[in-house]
């Protein structure tokens, strides 16, 4: 396997730490953003705050995060790291490839309705049960995975579990 170089490394690993920056940040804003709820008068800006939300998930947060998974891919591919070689990198990829998986099959459509059930029935939409119930869990799911995310920030620094050296 093909080792990249120094300069390499330090590219890839600043591209991959500027992605998981951005997909950290945008998912704290999309959760933060469900808190201006108060703030929302009219079935205009109750489908505009949808769309928004929509907009930075997929034109923002999803690249980001896919971004992410490939450049982790490359780093274990291309460095000493491997992609099973240590157990908390293990651990970053089943959360990961979850986090994305997740986000793909239930975040992302959730937020399509919304999106879709604002825009039919404006402030009405607010007593729907359809929208209460994504929007619910909309925010369960958001919470969890920025915690998540977070997390595995953390044991990307620390390395938790990371094998010792026998001592003869």
């Amino acid at each position: 396997m093909k080792q990249l170089s120094i300069t390499q490394k330090k590219w890839l690993k600043s591209i991959h730490l500027l992605a998981a920056g951005v997909w950290v940040t945008v998912g704290l804003t999309m959760f933060l953003l469900q808190f201006m709820s108060d703030e929302i008068q009219t079935g205009d800006q109750l489908n505009l705050m949808n769309k928004i939300l929509h907009f930075i998930d997929m034109k923002i947060l999803v690249p980001a995060a896919i971004l992410c998974l490939l450049t982790g891919w490359m780093y274990s591919h291309f460095t000493k790291w491997a992609y099973f070689k240590h157990r908390w990198m293990i651990f970053k990829w089943v959360i990961t490839l979850l986090i994305i998986t997740l986000g793909t099959i239930y975040s992302g459509p959730w937020i399509s309705n919304l999106v879709r059930i604002s825009g039919e029935l404006g402030m009405a939409a607010l007593d729907n049960a359809d929208y209460q119930w994504y929007d619910k869990y909309q925010n369960i799911m958001g919470f969890c995975m920025n915690a998540t995310l977070i997390i595995t920030v953390f044991i990307s620094v620390f390395k938790p579990w990371k094998s010792k050296k026998k001592i003869s």
